[in-house]
């Protein structure tokens, strides 16, 4: 991996990016050509869509005509309009007439413009003149793919990455249906003349260009009710330079003469809208979708399933005991039934079972389970006289009945024995905003809470839920009362209110969840742990895959993150491998494992970054590129002295000058910077150096080093400076800063 095109000796390609798809989806039992936009796209070669029953060809690579290539192109269109004026002035007949506009094809052909290269041409000139459009360079690319979707394929969304030459692609969702599909003209092609009209049920695929709204015509029957449902940051999450960070569609209904007759620009805490349209009359109508305040461009591309079909917008309890069979009412609209039984699987975690998936919907419904006793909120329990018991522990299947009702429960605790109470519901897809407070019997608040921060949730922008950990002054019993901070409540506002002793754990993620990197290379992966109930100590995290080696895996006690480094096999083949990294701690005296899920770190409206999980950790060997013998290290760890330095030692190879042999520190710690690098036997020798005015004396982590080679110009060089290239990464070195 290059980090600096002045240090090698040519520039290394970027990673390829894919920003959108579209269409974003298609139905079973189809084939679907799909353009997918982006940058670093050119040796695009193959793609690949998680799960069966989806074979994916690439079929075309396009990207903008060169700045120079479009001038010449406008100058000799120039130049032919003028010659046209100049020979119409001379015909007395045409004075102060205008040219009509000319076929650009042929005189563009004339100029020696290929097919490709007029057409390019003519979308670079529309985009030009459009005052509301801006260049986009993460977008300026497309790879066009056709999809072969089997007739049993698995519907809902689906996980598409593209790899060649440079490396494999950031996953992008796709999704799956099974109802009839119809896609708007991309961004490219003409806009029809007059809305379509569409037939229900139907799936409507399209992209929001600036200022525009596109438009559907459907027929309606009085005393039916249809259901509007779009998918647009369930499609793409965040985007880095738009505020809010995604698309934010509006959905409108209108009878023909253009008249709003009902809106949506949400569902509950959901941005992408759902819409329910009773009609008063029977008759045509019109769909209305744009963009809250009219931005737009490709990547604004949504996916809106329409028609009497069933949606589920909650359920009660959201979740139940493990290995039990649980009796869940089901809200919605257009059900076929009101309950159901599920079969709880054994273990604890989340679940979107079959039977509450309403195929369509913008969120899944999710159902939890868990593993220690339940039980069922019941009314009247609104005060401290009305409250029920809650054991220790437990988990309390609740919901807020009303707007300004509150639960009160009543817990035995023991002074000197924690007790944590946590609500889960906005992760569970309920539209509860919890505010937990607890109470001693005299009233008196002793600690309460709005919003946990759940590092878990990248999908999650407003985190709702609560978490209290509780240290009882004194034995006795204690009142927590669970309430909606807007005084909201209803039916669908349920809530688990966990009450248990702190259980110490944690979770890891790691990003990117496509890692590149040639045989033998080495590269960076960032490993963020999750930490649960009050666990801080040391975790240590290492790849399980045969033939990776992750170097610098030791989350120190305390921190959130480490950057480590992946070392490929010297005999990977150029073809994406499942990876496994797993971390382990000890908690209260035993070993605890947790697999790393894999994440890619996305950036929301220029500032916020958001760890989005991913269905998959790839790894993904460089084609056309030789296998790497890195640089070795004596040892991966070094201890920096308060007033000298710390010295790593490397092992090179024959035939490398290590007095040419230059180290650079990659995204250096604070205060930490490379002293010299001096030859050695068998290599050269790193010294590390630390102000501890800006580092902190005992603090841990790793050091990234990217080693740089050279020599002499020769007699036959033009440029006589001194020639030099990448060796690559060092594996990470482990670093820890003397106490003073």
């Amino acid at each position: 991996m290059c980090f600096s095109a002045g240090i090698c000796s040519a520039q290394q390609p970027r990673d390829p990016d894919i920003a959108y798809a579209y269409p974003p989806g298609g139905g079973r039992g189809t084939g679907l050509d799909i353009t997918v936009g982006g940058q670093f796209l050119e040796n695009i070669t193959a793609g690949a869509v998680s799960g069966s029953g989806v074979q994916v060809t690439v079929t075309g690579y396009s990207k903008p005509l060169p700045q120079k290539r479009f001038n010449e192109f406008r100058d000799t269109l120039a130049e032919h309009r003028k010659q046209m004026m100049d020979t119409m002035a001379m015909e007395p007949a045409n004075k102060g007439r205008k040219p009509k506009e000319a076929d650009i094809a042929p005189v563009l052909q004339e100029a020696g413009a290929t097919e490709e290269e007029i057409r390019l041409f003519r979308i670079m000139q529309k985009q030009k003149g459009d005052p509301k459009r801006q260049e986009n360079k993460q977008l300026a690319e497309t790879v066009t793919l056709h999809l072969e979707i089997a007739p049993d394929a698995a519907k809902g969304p689906r996980t598409l990455r593209l790899f060649g030459k440079n490396g494999i692609t950031n996953p992008l969702t796709i999704m799956i249906g099974e109802l009839p599909e119809s896609s708007e003209p991309g961004s490219t092609e003409a806009v029809p003349p007059s809305p379509p009209t569409v037939q229900f049920p139907v799936i409507l695929n399209g992209q929001i260009l600036p200022g525009q709204g596109d438009r559907y015509v459907f027929h309606a029957v009085r005393g039916e009710r249809l259901v509007f449902i779009a998918q647009a940051r369930d499609l793409i999450p965040y985007l880095a330079d738009a505020v809010p960070g995604w698309f934010e569609p509006v959905m409108t209904i209108q009878d023909m003469a253009g008249n709003p007759l009902v809106s949506a620009q949400s569902f509950r805490f959901a941005p992408d809208p759902v819409l329910a349209f009773d009609p008063k009359e029977t008759g045509d109508y019109m769909l209305e979708i744009r963009d809250a305040i009219y931005r737009g461009r490709e990547d604004f591309v949504y996916r809106i399933t329409a028609g009497k079909i069933p949606f589920v917008t909650g359920i009660f309890p959201l979740g139940g005991l493990s290995g039990s069979e649980a009796k869940v009412e089901v809200f919605g609209w257009n059900l076929p039934r009101q309950k159901i039984s599920l079969a709880v699987p054994r273990g604890e975690g989340i679940q979107n079972p079959p039977q509450l998936a309403n195929g369509f919907a913008t969120t899944d419904v999710s159902f939890a389970r868990g593993e220690i006793a339940e039980s069922l909120e019941a009314e009247p329990d609104n005060d401290k006289e009305h409250a029920r018991a809650g054991a220790v522990p437990s988990t309390i299947n609740g919901r807020i009945d009303n707007p300004g009702d509150v639960d009160v429960f009543s817990v035995k605790c023991q002074k000197g024995s924690p007790v944590v109470f946590e609500v889960f519901a906005r992760r569970l897809n309920s539209p509860l905003d919890s505010f937990l407070r607890v109470a001693d019997p005299d009233g008196k608040q002793l600690a309460c809470n709005d919003d946990l921060d759940d590092k878990e949730s990248g999908l999650l922008t407003h985190h709702a839920d609560s978490r209290v950990q509780f240290d009882p002054p004194s034995n006795g019993v204690y009142y927590v009362h669970v309430s909606d901070a807007q005084r909201q409540g209803g039916p669908e506002y349920g809530y688990r209110l966990r009450i248990d002793r702190p259980r110490p754990d944690f979770a890891l993620r790691v990003v990117p969840s496509g890692i590149n990197g040639a045989p033998g290379a080495t590269v960076p992966v960032t490993i963020y742990a999750v930490r649960k109930d009050g666990f801080a100590g040391e975790i240590h995290v290492a790849a399980a895959t045969e033939g990776f080696q992750l170097s610098g895996g030791r989350i120190p006690a305390g921190s959130d993150s480490v950057t480590a480094t992946l070392t490929f096999p010297e005999t990977a083949k150029g073809m994406p491998q499942a990876l496994e990294i797993n971390g382990t701690a000890d908690i209260s005296g035993s070993k605890v494992l947790r697999k790393a899920a894999p994440a890619d770190d996305m950036l929301q409206a220029f500032i916020y970054h958001q760890l989005v999980p991913a269905t998959e950790l790839l790894a993904y060997p460089l084609p056309h590129r030789p296998p790497r013998k890195p640089p070795q290290l004596a040892s991966e760890s070094v201890k920096i002295p308060a007033d000298s330095a710390g010295n790593a030692n490397v092992i090179l190879g024959k035939g490398i000058d290590r007095n040419r042999v230059r180290a650079e520190l990659k995204n250096p710690p604070e205060g930490i910077w490379i002293d010299k690098v001096s030859p050695a036997p068998g290599g050269v020798e790193i010294a590390f150096r630390a102000d501890l005015k800006k580092a902190k004396p005992g603090s841990q982590g790793n050091l990234i080093v990217e080693l740089t080679a050279g020599r002499a110009a020769t007699t036959t060089d033009k440029d006589q400076s001194e020639k030099r290239w990448s060796m690559g990464l060092l594996p990470a070195i482990s670093y820890e800063l003397a106490e003073k």
